[in-house]
């Protein structure tokens, strides 16, 4: 059996051509996998990336582990309204459930996306109550089970913020460089060594399903879970600068996902602020002491952070967040026409947008500020105090003052305290 993912990873590089984005999500979707043997809020992640990225054959390789995974070719729902049907969730519980292809799901219709989806979100707090016009009736309570869903960008075109979103992402990334790398590896290996297929005799398998990293795989796993269910827990080694991390991340979270309601003629339809970071918070958490159980080390590492930022930044992969990311790593705000080009939008939509994140709370009421020499004041966009503190932690950016004393991105209502009077500029040498 497999007891180390170094080795895991070594094995797969036999046959597999691995890439850092690959290794990343193999770490993480583990970690998302054994999550299941703790308390506290499930884990749900998408695994996103576009197709023949490798998605399918990181689920396929997680779904080795069958005492622990319930793999789903489809997903349509947790309870079924007829009379024959059956419900899935008992076939669900202290599992995780990897769908595969989780694009399906999108091709059905809103009423159809509403019902799943509020199903995911009763049961993600532990219980479901289920009754049908026809009679039929479904009750659920102290259900818990992981999630592994594989799916395209097209779930970027779905945002379910305001109804209380549940699932972190995951993105698989790859570039031309590796996909010609993994091209030519594909192709060499058909013209060398094609075989024929099982029907006609071949008894080591389809090649196509990594037999040998299939079987490593499913010890690995099986080793982690058997850790967690019959010793301590291990509780990890911390730094107060990892709270503050993971603070910061869910924050970025909740302010990218964050939405505004609007009308059919566009106006604003009600004040709204983005979700409480809690929820995001404590999954973060609970996803870094899983990650310490993959990677066998009893703290936060490098590696565990650069992951815990890869999950949330994936998570706020959006045009929304470009904006505010724009805004909040800037050095003293920026005009309408700065934040358009730098955020890559025409300058109708960047204004709408601006709109909308005051509205939200997560841009300041735009202010008035001198331009850098001779010239007329420009009004400027600026984020709350707590805000660029949690980007800038987010991105280890050139971080300010406040930021490097750590100061916590905690406090929303009363932001950190400001300089008081006129920004002041100063001509930087050149040469420095």
């Amino acid at each position: 059996a497999c007891h180390s993912f170094d080795d895991l990873i070594n094995i797969y590089r036999e046959d597999l051509v691995i890439t850092q984005s690959f290794v990343d999500c193999l770490a993480i979707c583990c970690a998302v996998h054994i999550a299941v043997r703790l308390e506290s809020d499930p884990l749900w992640i998408y695994l996103v990336g576009p197709p023949s990225s490798g998605k399918s054959t990181i689920c396929d390789l997680l779904s080795s582990d069958e005492h622990h995974t319930r793999a789903l070719s489809k997903f349509t729902g947790l309870v079924s309204g007829s009379r024959q049907g059956q419900h899935l969730i008992p076939l669900l519980q202290n599992k995780c459930v990897i769908v595969k292809d989780g694009t399906l799901l999108l091709e059905s219709t809103p009423q159809q996306l509403a019902n799943v989806y509020g199903e995911l979100r009763d049961i993600f707090d532990g219980s479901l109550e289920a009754r049908y016009r026809n009679g039929v009736s479904a009750s659920f309570s102290n259900i818990s089970f992981g999630m592994i869903i594989g799916i395209t960008e097209r779930i970027y075109g779905m945002n379910m913020s305001a109804l209380g979103e549940r699932f972190l992402h995951c993105r698989l990334e790859t570039d031309r460089e590796n996909e010609i790398k993994r091209n030519n590896s594909a192709i060499t290996s058909l013209l060398e060594g094609i075989k024929l297929n099982v029907a006609e005799g071949n008894d080591d398998g389809d090649a196509r399903s990594f037999p040998k990293q299939r079987s490593v795989t499913a010890g690995f796993l099986n080793h982690l879970h058997s850790r967690l269910s019959n010793e301590s827990i291990q509780l990890p080694k911390y730094k107060p600068e990892d709270i503050i991390l993971i603070q910061a991340l869910a924050d970025v979270i909740a302010c990218s996902r964050a939405s505004v309601p609007r009308q059919r003629n566009e106006d604003i339809a009600y004040t709204s602020r983005p979700e409480a970071s809690t929820r995001v918070a404590k999954q973060l958490t609970r996803l870094a002491v899983c990650l310490c159980y993959v990677y066998g080390v009893h703290g936060f590492t490098d590696t565990i952070r650069a992951n815990l930022r890869k999950v949330a930044l994936d998570t706020s992969f959006s045009k929304q967040h470009d904006l505010i990311k724009v805004v909040a790593l800037s050095a003293n705000g920026l005009n309408k026409s700065s934040v358009a080009v730098m955020a890559e939008m025409n300058i109708d939509t960047c204004t709408r947008r601006i709109e909308d994140m005051v509205s939200l709370g997560i841009f300041n009421k735009e202010k008035e500020a001198q331009r850098l020499g001779r010239g007329r004041r420009v009004h400027v966009v600026t984020c709350p105090q707590w805000i660029e503190n949690s980007f800038r932690i987010a991105y280890n950016a050139a971080k300010s003052t406040n930021v490097e004393n750590n100061v916590s991105p905690f406090k929303r209502i009363n932001p950190l305290p400001q300089p008081k009077g006129q920004p002041k500029f100063t001509k930087k040498n050149s040469n420095s």
